[in-house]
């Protein structure tokens, strides 16, 4: 897929994996203002798609890339990309530091959560020390970073101008057609609610106009957009916890089957599942099963620690 102009400034790379289903999913944003700048960089696997589309812009020297998070399909090129870059500052949460520097465990971790997904995606390879920066800390380019933990504990969001790019804080994002766009929550294990609430009441706080998602695309009415996420999020806690009384006697491939058709018939921000390849539904199941275990694994640390 080719190279999408939002604006002048603003340009979206469409990473599309060698998976069935993982096109127009994975994105990486290029922000060419006074400062060029960089945000996510996808998987290894990737990073040529996404050095085309630099040189492509005419782009020879970034000034910054912003890591949202360091998951795999986030943040699994950037070693790759600083040996393309060898001087570009990499900025990302202060926890996600030392594993972007030594990303063996990191790698390690995807190995064993994704399997033959985390295999074409590519391994990790490591970041020089001395160009990773913590986030919180960077005031540089009227960059405001904003430490989102939720989705992941290093998560951060990076509001500039207009423009706030949200990587999963506000959910996987999908424009279907006509206006009408899928949302959902992205909550694997292990997922705190009220940490989540937090944070995207941090971003709303910010009143942003147009948010830029890490999956996939952007809206223009970012504070409805969050807002609405919000919502959706307080509402699969109480479908997850409702059907939360049949999990001792259902097998856990049961319960999920079950929380997912329920999901499907009451959230209607998930409505744009129907209308979705056999491809990408297939993609879907797994994450939105994915997200129920992470509300799940939450209901039940709330149970055991009244």
């Amino acid at each position: 897929m080719k190279l999408i102009e939002i604006s002048p400034q603003l340009y979206l790379v469409p990473l599309d994996q060698d998976l069935p289903g993982f096109t127009s999913f994975i994105g990486a944003w290029i922000f060419k203002g006074k400062k060029t700048l960089l945000v996510d960089v996808g998987p290894s696997a990737t990073v040529p798609v996404l050095v085309k589309s630099l040189e492509g812009l005419g782009i020879v020297h970034l000034d910054a890339v912003l890591l949202t998070h360091i998951h795999i399909d986030h943040a699994g090129g950037a070693g790759d990309l600083a040996v393309i870059f060898p001087d570009v500052p990499i900025i990302c949460h202060e926890k996600g530091i030392q594993h972007l520097a030594d990303p063996s465990r990191l790698w390690e971790g995807s190995l064993k959560t994704l399997g033959q997904t985390a295999q074409a995606y590519g391994p990790f390879r490591p970041v020089p020390r001395k160009l990773l920066y913590n986030a919180a800390q960077y005031q540089e380019d009227n960059i405001t970073p904003i430490l989102t933990p939720g989705h992941a504990p290093h998560h951060v969001s990076y509001l500039l101008g207009p423009y706030l790019f949200a990587g999963e804080a506000g959910g996987v994002y999908l424009d279907i057609s006509d206006g009408d766009f899928y949302l959902r929550p992205a909550t694997p294990p292990r997922f705190f609610l009220e940490t989540s609430i937090k944070s995207i009441d941090a971003l709303i706080a910010q009143k942003p106009s147009i948010i830029c998602y890490g999956h996939f695309g952007m809206n223009e009415n970012a504070l409805n957009m969050l807002k609405t996420h919000r919502e959706q999020l307080l509402l699969w806690k109480k479908i997850v916890e409702d059907e939360m009384v049949h999990l001792s006697e259902d097998k856990d491939e049961d319960f999920l089957k079950s929380c997912l058709q329920r999901l499907l018939k009451e959230d209607s921000f998930l409505e744009g599942f129907f209308h979705m390849d056999e491809a990408v539904k297939e993609r879907e199941r797994g994450f939105l099963k994915n997200s129920i275990k992470g509300f799940t694994g939450y209901l039940q640390t709330i149970a055991d620690n009244p």
